[in-house]
């Protein structure tokens, strides 16, 4: 099953279904086994990991080796959906991220892409929703970070105030659905 609220909004649809819609003749996918379906995503390359050094050998390893015709390509790491990520809602939280940026551009930032008299505030909301770490630090986190800090946060507060709204909405949808899934299963 695949969840692409991008694709397909209205819910959790079959890979096939997902892979047609795609149409791409050139497309190369994995399925694993259903408890590895989080991932963090890395520009390491297989070179890297097989290199000497003590910081990576210190760091977390993949634990998905892509074959060497595709080293430098990106790397993910897959881990299961327990633990920490089970009682943090991960996935319900990166599922609501993503539904409140796609709102947040289709709402606010399309309508004056190409208005040159609000270029300045398009480039500030591309850093606020566009950096999905500046994103999540002020409506997940709601929290500051050096480019979120506080003079842009005021700047931009009743937006920020909106969005935050919007977020805990969406977080609450896809709990519910997850609960759901849950209890079918």
């Amino acid at each position: 099953m695949v969840i692409d609220p991008g694709l397909f909004p209205n819910g959790i649809v079959r890979y096939r279904t997902w892979l047609a819609k795609l149409k791409t003749k050139n497309l190369i996918y994995l399925i694993m086994d259903s408890v590895w379906y989080l991932y963090n995503s890395s520009m390491i390359t297989n070179a890297q990991l097989q290199s000497d050094s003590n910081e990576l050998l210190d760091s977390n390893q993949p634990n998905v080796k892509l074959p060497d015709w595709f080293s430098d390509k990106h790397i993910t790491d897959f881990f299961k959906y327990e633990e920490d990520a089970l009682e943090q809602h991960w996935i319900e939280k990166g599922l609501a991220v993503n539904e409140t940026a796609m709102t947040f551009y289709d709402a606010e930032i399309k309508p004056i892409l190409h208005s040159e008299a609000h270029q300045e505030l398009v480039t500030d909301y591309k850093m606020l929703v566009g950096d999905v770490f500046n994103f999540e630090t002020i409506f997940r986190d709601n929290n500051w970070n050096y480019e979120m800090n506080n003079d842009f946060q005021i700047k931009h507060q009743d937006i920020i105030a909106k969005y935050r709204a919007v977020y805990s909405l969406n977080l609450t949808k896809w709990q519910e659905a997850f609960s759901a899934l849950k209890a079918f299963c």
